[in-house]
């Protein structure tokens, strides 16, 4: 005589055996973190645009000889005389929360209030990515590649 196993025993092995057992499924893919920094006045308060749409703006650093320190051009705080930090002439810097984008090709604009523009194409692999651009030498780092990037200029960065 043939006994037929209970629909609940059956249903409870089966899960028990799937557990034991992970699917494969999708892995979601890492994001790509890129860390925004300008070093010079150009483009050290500029608008960030990715791929069409606005990310942020720059927070503009700024130390001037006096020991004034002002961001985004508010007066902060005044470094005392003899500071360590205190330029010989005005320091400009900029920067901006890393923006998380998924990997793969991406377009970063940077616009000045006065349409001065900067961009930048790149195949962005996942991982943190810290990207610096020299006002006064007119160059942009890419982790350690480092490319000519004029104001106006499309650079393309092969990661």
């Amino acid at each position: 005589m043939c006994r037929l196993l209970p629909l609940k025993s059956i249903s409870l092995f089966l899960g028990i055996l799937l557990s034991l057992f992970p699917l494969g499924g999708c892995k979601k893919p890492e994001p790509a973190r890129i860390i925004l920094a300008v070093d010079g006045q150009l483009f050290s308060d500029a608008l960030v645009i990715v791929d069409g749409k606005q990310a942020g703006k720059l927070t503009q650093t700024l130390i001037k000889p006096d020991g004034s320190l002002y961001i985004d051009g508010i007066l902060t705080a005044k470094l005392p005389p003899g500071h360590a930090d205190i330029p010989e002439e005005n320091d400009y810097q900029g920067t901006i929360d890393s923006l998380e984008v998924k990997a793969g090709e991406h377009t970063i604009l940077l616009q000045t209030e006065d349409g001065k523009t900067l961009e930048i194409t790149a195949s962005v692999p996942p991982g943190r990515h810290l990207v610096t651009y020299f006002s006064d030498e007119e160059t942009l780092t890419w982790n350690n590649i480092k490319l000519k990037a004029a104001a106006g200029a499309s650079v393309n960065v092969k990661p």
